[in-house]
């Protein structure tokens, strides 16, 4: 009697040979052929009109603590929103977007490998 890669046996025990549309019980060592269910995906926030301007008032506040020689807290509040700073190292990603604070302007730049392109601000790519 052969047995298929989910440990069944091809003859339903306790029927006639021959006699096909059910196979014979598992055995208790088995690896079952039930995969539990995908777990349900969350949905994703949406962004509203409020988190866009959060963003904006906090890009405005960055670049006026840099203007006003107040690097540092310009540079821990970037940090704070996600932002990338200098000294920061740049991850190697394909297409993503980042905040990039470069101790004068905030922006969002375009990451293909090696390469960045500055794409000006996009309120998205920072937590405000």
């Amino acid at each position: 009697m052969s047995v298929d890669r989910n440990n069944r046996a091809h003859r339903p025990g306790g029927l006639p040979q021959g006699y096909a549309g059910t196979f014979a019980p598992m055995r208790a060592g088995g690896a079952g052929d039930v995969v539990p269910p995908m777990p349900a995906r969350r949905r994703a926030q949406t962004r509203g009109v409020e988190d866009d301007a959060r963003a904006w008032g906090l890009k405005e506040r960055i670049e006026s603590l840099a203007d006003l020689g107040d690097g540092e807290q310009a540079r821990r509040l970037a940090h704070e929103a996600g932002a990338l700073c200098a000294g920061d190292s740049i991850p190697f990603a394909d297409g993503a977007y980042a905040a990039l604070f470069d101790g004068r302007e905030l922006t969002t730049v375009r990451i293909d490998g090696p390469d960045i392109q500055d794409v000006g601000f996009r309120p998205e790519s920072i937590r405000a």
